[in-house]
């Protein structure tokens, strides 16, 4: 069904602009995975369902390899207590630029101020990794706390835009997401 959506950009360009969560580096753990299809497509409905993320939801495992292979991804698996949280992916241009391609929580970790730490971890990596330009994008679809968190955290909107999408509905989403394990039955299952 079609949908007036408003997405907005925002880039970090200098570290003293960043405003870290306080407590992030205490009460969030955060491990670098291998990226690598199935994981990235779980993650990826996981944390995005709630908000009706569908770009990538039908891509069979052909389709997430090849854009694995063609894009210099890292993703971050967040852990709080012991328990995964979240996650978040970041994708890196041949300059000093990197995205936050992915980021979020897993619903039912919501509303523990635990975005913001995710971000905070986000951010500094791409500057470890030496990124000297850090940006996103967001749109009215995503959480409320989306766009505040991003603020809060020292990014500066660079651009906006609106405009029509066809958003699938429940049904459209679960027929993307057979899609998907369709194609991983096929590669690794032994069903006859």
């Amino acid at each position: 069904m079609p949908e007036k959506v408003i997405t907005t950009y925002l880039e970090i360009t200098e570290k003293d602009q960043f405003r870290p969560k306080e407590g992030y580096l205490e009460k969030m753990e955060v491990r670098e995975v291998r990226t690598e299809p199935y994981l990235s497509a779980v993650l990826f409905a996981g944390v995005g369902l709630p908000w009706s993320w569908y770009s990538r939801l039908g891509w069979t495992m052909e389709e997430w390899d090849d854009y694995l292979s063609d894009h210099n991804i890292s993703t971050y698996l967040c852990f709080s207590e012991n328990e995964l949280v979240g996650y978040y992916q970041l994708e890196f241009d041949d300059s000093s630029s990197a995205e936050i391609r992915y980021l979020g929580l897993f619903p039912q970790y919501m509303g523990r101020s635990l975005g913001g730490m995710i971000l905070s971890h986000a951010i500094r990596s791409a500057f470890d990794k030496g990124a000297t330009r850090i940006w996103l994008h967001t749109c009215t679809k995503d959480a409320d706390a989306a766009l505040g968190n991003y603020l809060a955290r020292g990014f500066r909107v660079f651009r906006t835009k609106e405009e029509e999408e066809d958003v699938p509905d429940k049904n459209g989403l679960i027929a993307r997401i057979n899609r998907f394990f369709s194609s991983y039955i096929d590669r690794y299952g032994n069903l006859s």
